[in-house]
């Protein structure tokens, strides 16, 4: 039955009041003592206060502020009796409720009513929210978990991280986990919150034995096991304290741990307090979840033995690289320095014969330092290790600096460098570095191919698709086309390039025949990197050319809204995730622009939570169709994390719903996964928008 806390010392009153309410579910305590008051409301023994405005032992604002901070924790209404012509502002404001003097027993038993109605709601709520808070906490480890089992290959790392994700799901007292690596390496790992005694240890190796062979009731066991097989490995957090026997009376769980078909081991854990359902339904997803990763480590070790050959040339590959980017980088940074300190006069003087052969030196220094850095630039691009800062910037950045650069070089030949640039340039994603990297390979190319007195011309300008002579790309699979581009070319009338050697300018080690390329060498790998770099960034490169009569280099790059740099973004996760067997999630939410307080405005601002977001999560927002659309980029994730997601949305908008009766609006929301749901960042976004019309819920405007 509720309490209610009457403060008042107007005995008539009281006795009118305690006769009123006795007609409600609840029983009146009456008290003017100030620290029982407080008592009162500080433990929670009453659900409700009544507080007469004219006591004349308190002063019942000051007493109602001191309430305060314990009657919003315990969620208590505060109702004020007041006279009708009160001027106590304040104190009508601290109070939940007033209900004037003399009391009318209708208004007060609504009051009241209506009250405590209200309190058991929010009670009921508070604990429905506390068990959910639980559900959600195991659903998180459990999605944790799932995360952490899909990352590694390591067989005693996967058992170590189910066992870490039951222990905090599940807060048991002691886990006993036999692990079968094979016929000769049995482990017994005991996670216990106190020691164990020698009897309770030798006790769990016997349990775990007998549970071994009750799992294959009369079929044959794998393997014969005795106590001695048996390698115990023990995690103790507190060993100043020790369990005994007494725990295997705790309430228990257990399950065999498989993979694939093939039995691997088995766990049990111990509690003093009862496992819910809720507990047990966890404690089993947790077993059967580690299978799966198992088994992947049982393959990834078949793979690596079959694949020895292919590992020790690869090995060999990224020696050779380490020796180019140290045995030699090494030393050329010491001969270049040393030269550098010769010519200066530092080491002494230097004639015009001796400042020839240094200088000689010192260029070709350089060029092999050059060499160095297209080897590992090469071997970066094709292994997918090189990195990308892509920033919404204008290209004629980029193309100036290199211009600005080369001028000096071109002047040596008295070559005419010029740029033409679109000053209206739209900006787009580049990585400004790498940019630098193609243009400047294209002018150094165009002013070494160039005679004396030449003129070459640096030209950017916007283009539509349309304009893009798609003849002229080479080597290109499965273009996919933008609708706008930023095009830069770099022309010159050098000593041009035959029409049979156009299509090999873009191989690797490729160098046209001539008796200039001859005088000026080289290594053929800048224009394939100048290739993929540009092909990195989603655009194209191309060659037109005429003998003896000049070259143009040309490459476009796509001008991308947010949703198609999204989309960019997504392919390259695509295409790691391809490389290591994993999965990429895409999570879309829809609903009308014309909301003004949308729950995906709520998302973007963070005051509601769906997906936790780390470095490698990411989002994009845009608006089409009247629709307002939100979609999230979750690499890593898998078919377990898709459910946890969609269940978090609908618990996210219900939860929305009941706390609100303001007007609804319709939502839609859609997950798929790579590589079930498509094949390519586009398939998969097409996906998402054809699920969103199956994926309707209601959503109330928050």
């Amino acid at each position: 039955m509720a309490k209610i806390l009457l403060v008042s010392d107007d005995e008539k009153q009281n006795k009118l009041i305690t006769q009123i309410l006795s007609k409600t579910p609840a029983a009146v305590i009456t008290s003017v003592d100030e620290s029982a008051v407080l008592n009162y409301v500080e433990k929670a023994l009453v659900s409700l206060v009544l507080i007469d405005e004219s006591i004349k032992t308190l002063d019942a604002l000051i007493l109602c502020k001191k309430m305060q901070a314990y009657t919003l924790k315990e969620n208590i209404a505060v109702i004020s009796l007041v006279d009708s012509k009160t001027e106590n502002i304040e104190l009508l404001k601290i109070t939940n409720a007033c209900v004037t003097k003399p009391v009318n027993d209708k208004i007060l038993s609504a009051c009241v009513a209506s009250n405590l109605k209200l309190k058991k709601a929010v009670d009921t709520l508070s604990t429905n929210n506390s068990e959910l808070a639980k559900s959600l906490y195991q659903l998180d480890v459990l999605y944790n978990t799932s995360t952490q089992l899909a990352g590694s290959l390591d067989k005693q790392k996967l058992i170590n991280i189910m066992i870490d994700g039951l222990e905090k799901s599940l807060s048991f007292s002691l886990s006993s986990t036999l692990v079968f690596n094979d016929e000769h390496h049995i482990d017994l790992i005991i996670n216990s919150l106190y020691a164990i005694s020698p009897r309770l240890e030798h006790s769990l190796k016997l349990r775990a034995i007998l549970s071994y062979r009750a799992l294959f009731d009369k079929k044959r066991v794998p393997y014969d096991l005795n106590v001695n097989d048996i390698t115990v490995i023990k995690n103790i957090k507190h060993p100043l304290e020790e369990y005994d026997l007494n725990i295997l009376k705790f309430d228990n769980l257990f399950a065999p741990i498989n993979v694939g078909e093939k039995f691997f081991g088995l766990i049990e854990v111990f509690r003093e307090s009862d496992f819910s359902q809720e507990d047990t339904t966890c404690f089993q997803t947790l077993a059967r979840q580690v299978s799966l990763p198992l088994e992947n480590a049982a393959l990834y070790e078949e793979i690596k033995k079959t694949n020895t050959k292919l590992e020790k040339l690869e090995r060999l590959k990224s020696e050779f690289i380490s020796i180019v980017s140290h045995e030699l980088r090494t030393p050329l940074t010491a001969i270049k320095n040393s030269l550098e300190i010769c010519l200066s006069g530092k080491a002494g003087d230097v004639s015009s014969i001796m400042d020839k052969f240094l200088n000689m030196a010192k260029r070709n220094v350089t060029r092999l330092s050059g060499i160095i850095n297209d080897l590992l630039d090469l071997s970066k691009v094709e292994a997918g290790k090189m990195d990308f800062k892509f920033e919404r910037t204008s290209i004629n950045t980029p193309v100036e600096f290199i211009k600005n650069t080369f001028e000096n070089v071109a002047k040596e030949k008295n070559i005419d460098l010029v740029l033409e640039k679109d000053d209206n340039i739209a900006s787009t994603y580049i990585d400004n570095q790498r940019i630098e990297q193609v243009v400047s390979n294209l002018v150094s190319n165009a002013i070494k191919f160039t005679n004396e007195n030449g003129r070459i011309i640096v030209k950017t300008e916007n283009i539509k698709q349309s304009d893009i002579d798609k003849t002229k790309l080479i080597g290109v699979e499965n273009p996919v086309f933008y609708d706008e581009y930023i095009k830069v070319s770099v022309g010159d009338n050098g000593i041009g390039i035959a029409p049979e050697d156009l299509k090999k300018v873009f191989d690797q080690f490729q160098q046209i025949e001539n008796s200039l390329n001859r005088k000026n060498g080289g290594t053929g790998l800048g224009l394939p990197i100048a290739k993929q770099l540009i092909e990195a960034h989603k655009g194209f490169i191309w060659v037109e050319s005429e003998v003896n009569r000049g070259t143009t280099f040309a490459f476009v790059i796509p001008v991308l809204s947010e949703k198609e740099k999204f989309i960019l973004d997504l392919d390259k996760e695509i295409s790691k995730a391809k490389s290591c067997e994993q999965n990429v999630l895409l999570v879309a939410l829809n609903e009308p622009a014309e909301c003004k307080n949308s729950f995906i405005d709520a998302v973007l601002q963070e005051k509601i939570t769906i997906i936790r977001k780390t470095s490698n999560t990411k989002e994009v927002y845009f608006e089409e169709n009247g629709k307002k659309c939100l979609v999230f980029m979750i690499p890593e994730a898998d078919k377990f994390a898709q459910s946890f997601i969609e269940k978090k949305i609908e618990s996210t908008l219900c939860s929305v719903n009941a706390e609100t009766n303001k007007e609804k609006y319709d939502i839609l929301y859609s997950s798929v996964l790579f590589p079930d749901n498509g094949e390519d960042a586009h398939e998969l976004m097409e996906t998402a928008k054809d699920l969103l019309s199956k994926q309707k819920t209601e959503m109330v405007e928050a």
